[in-house]
């Protein structure tokens, strides 16, 4: 679970600096910032989703395994 936290940490930081960037200063095309912004904001979603159900899979086989759930 914790390659997911950080993964979607970075991409979040990475998508603020970046548009902070290019809000200040318009280093980029606005074409290529869509088109990045677009891509980490779909990075982020499917490795949250990821992490999520992952977590959820986790804690329910303990507790199948600890026979709190039949």
């Amino acid at each position: 679970m914790r390659p997911g936290i950080i993964t979607c940490l970075v991409t979040f930081v990475l998508g603020g600096v970046l548009s902070m960037l290019q809000l200040w200063f318009g280093l980029l095309p606005t074409p290529f910032f869509v088109k990045a912004m677009v891509t980490l904001s779909i990075v982020f979603v499917v490795t949250l989703g990821v992490t999520l159900v992952r977590r959820e899979f986790l804690e329910d086989q303990k507790l199948r395994q600890s026979g709190y759930i039949d």
